[in-house]
C-alpha cells in the first residue's frame, strides 16, 4: 500500500507540473520584462541535481534573471526547500521523479529548451553504485533530451576524468562524459577541479579535521605531492550562465580551475592560518590509510571518508592547456584569498574571531 501510495503522489505532482507548464508553454518563447526575477528571461531550464553544492548557486543565478527553473528531486522536501525563494512566486518548480524511470525524466524536460546535469555522489551507496549515478544517469536524461527535442545541454564532468584514472569515481565519470557526448553531440560539458565554497567538501573537509586527537590529521606525504587548482564555485555558476547565453558553447569541453596551481601543503597551510589554527599534517602509511578508509565506508550514514574520495583528495590535477577554461568564457578566476576568510571565519576560536588577513601570505604558486 504504502509504494501504492507514493507512485500516486509522484503522478499528482507530474500532473500539476505539467499542467502548470502547458499554461506557460506559449510564453516561454520570447523575453518579457525589463530583466530580473521578476522578469522573464526566455529560458524554461530543468537543472538535475539542483540540491547540491553547486546546484544551488546556478538556480540562484537563473532564478535571479528570470528564469523559469524546474528542479527535479526525490526524497524530502527539506533538501531543496531553500531553493523555493531564488525566484520570484511560481518561477520555480519541483517535480518529483526517479532517474531509474525515463517517462518521468521525460516529464521533467518536456517543457524546458535547457537542462543542466548536476548528478554526482562522492560515494556509493546499497541503491545507487557510481556507475548508476555517473554513467547511466546522464545517458538517460542525454537520451531524453534527445526525445523531446532540447536545444541546449550542460552536462557536469570531472577535471581528471579518464579510463585509466585510478579512482572509480573518475572512471565512471569520463565513461558518462562518452555516454553524453555520443547520445547528444552538442553537448556542453563541463570539467571542474575541486570547488571550494562555504558549503564545500574539499576546504570544510580538511578544517573539520582539527578536532582528531592532539590536532594531528592525515595528509598522504604531507600533501607536498599533490598539486590541486581548485575553483570558486561562483565562477563555475557564472560559466553555466555564460554557456547558455553563448551558442558556441554548443559541443565544447571546458575545463573550470582556479587562478594557481598550488602544493596541497600550502593550500591547507594558508587555510589553518586564515582559522589561527595550528597545522599539524602526518603521512599514514598508504595500507593503514586505506584500512581507515573501508572501516569508514560501512558507516550507515554517509560516510566521511572513502578509499575512493581518499584516492582522488590525493591526485595532482591535470589541466590540459589545449581546453579552453574560464578565461575563454570571459571569467576571471577568482583568487582563493579573496574569499577564504568567509570559508574559515567559522573555525576560528572566539579570540581571534576578527582578527584581519593583512599579515597572512597566500599559498605559493607551483
Amino acid at each position: 500500500m504504502a509504494a501504492v501510495r507514493r507512485q500516486l503522489f509522484v503522478n499528482t505532482q507530474l500532473q500539476q507540473y505539467c499542467s502548470m507548464q502547458q499554461l506557460r508553454k506559449a510564453s516561454s518563447l520570447s523575453k518579457s520584462g525589463t530583466g530580473g526575477r521578476s522578469s522573464f528571461s526566455g529560458h524554461v531550464v530543468t537543472v538535475f541535481g539542483a540540491s547540491g553544492f553547486v546546484g544551488r548557486y546556478v538556480v540562484n543565478r537563473l532564478g535571479r534573471t528570470g528564469s523559469q527553473v524546474v528542479c527535479p528531486f526525490r526524497g524530502c522536501e527539506f533538501d531543496y526547500r531553500h531553493l523555493r525563494l531564488m525566484g520570484d512566486l511560481g518561477q520555480i518548480n519541483f517535480p518529483e521523479y526517479d532517474i531509474r524511470d525515463r517517462e518521468s525524466v521525460v516529464k521533467c524536460i518536456k517543457y524546458s529548451d535547457i537542462v543542466i546535469n548536476l548528478i554526482g555522489r562522492d560515494y556509493e551507496t546499497r541503491h545507487f553504485k557510481f556507475p548508476d549515478v555517473l554513467v547511466k544517469a546522464p545517458e538517460t536524461i542525454a537520451e531524453a533530451c534527445k526525445e523531446v527535442g532540447i536545444k541546449r545541454l550542460i552536462h557536469f564532468s570531472a577535471l581528471n576524468a579518464s579510463k585509466d584514472a585510478p579512482s572509480t569515481f573518475l572512471r565512471c565519470k569520463a565513461e558518462g562524459e562518452e555516454a553524453v557526448r555520443s547520445v547528444f553531440p552538442d553537448a556542453t560539458i563541463m570539467k571542474p577541479s575541486d570547488i571550494f565554497g562555504k558549503e564545500d567538501r574539499f576546504f570544510n573537509y580538511y578544517a573539520s579535521l582539527r578536532m582528531l586527537p592532539l590536532g594531528w590529521f592525515p595528509m598522504q606525504e604531507r600533501g607536498t605531492c599533490t598539486h590541486k587548482q581548485p575553483v570558486y564555485v561562483v565562477d563555475v555558476a557564472r560559466a553555466v550562465m555564460t554557456a547558455i547565453s553563448d551558442s558556441s558553447t554548443k559541443g565544447q569541453t571546458y575545463q573550470l580551475v582556479g587562478e594557481k596551481m598550488s602544493s596541497l601543503h600550502d593550500l591547507v597551510q594558508y587555510l589553518y592560518e586564515v582559522s589561527y589554527r595550528s597545522f599539524k599534517p602526518y603521512s599514514p602509511p598508504k595500507f593503514m590509510a586505506r584500512f581507515v578508509s573501508r572501516i569508514l565506508e560501512l558507516n550507515p550514514f554517509p560516510p566521511y571518508m572513502t578509499r575512493d574520495r581518499w584516492t582522488r583528495l590525493h591526485l595532482t590535477d591535470e589541466v590540459n592547456p589545449e581546453v579552453p577554461g574560464l578565461e575563454d568564457l570571459g571569467i576571471t578566476p577568482t583568487p582563493l584569498q579573496d574569499v577564504a576568510i568567509g570559508i574559515m571565519r567559522r573555525y576560528r576560536d572566539f579570540y581571534s574571531f576578527s582578527k584581519t588577513l593583512d599579515d597572512l601570505e597566500p599559498a605559493k604558486k607551483t
